[in-house]
């Protein structure tokens, strides 16, 4: 799942208990961690930290359809949200611009 563009760092998967938080970054054009692994379902608080320069957002797509995520803002800032996730896979996508088509892209599973 490594992403165009970016510092071609590796891939990275993060596991976390159900009701829990994770905290992604975004930069051009990755999101890191790109793959989250939640034990569970419930309620799962997601915060994005943009430390790119350009606008980004995160947004949870079940079957192609938005099921939630954050707004899109500017670098240098951070947005949380609260989802509520069932057992499943997800996508994660930004989708200001061709951000997800430059490699803005990432999974979530719940177990």
């Amino acid at each position: 799942m490594a992403g165009c563009g970016g510092d071609d760092q590796p891939a990275r998967t993060v596991t976390v208990p159900a009701d829990g938080s994770v905290r992604v970054v975004a930069k051009e054009y990755s999101f890191d961690p790109s793959a989250i692994v939640v034990r569970g379902p419930g309620t799962l608080r997601l915060t994005l930290r943009n430390e790119g320069s350009l606008a980004h957002n995160l947004k949870l797509l079940s079957d192609g359809r938005e099921v939630g995520g954050t707004p899109s803002f500017p670098g240098g800032r951070s947005e949380s949200v609260m989802l509520t996730v069932m057992r499943g896979d997800y996508e994660l996508v930004c989708t200001v611009g061709d951000h997800a088509e430059l490699g803005m892209t990432g999974t979530l599973r719940v177990d």
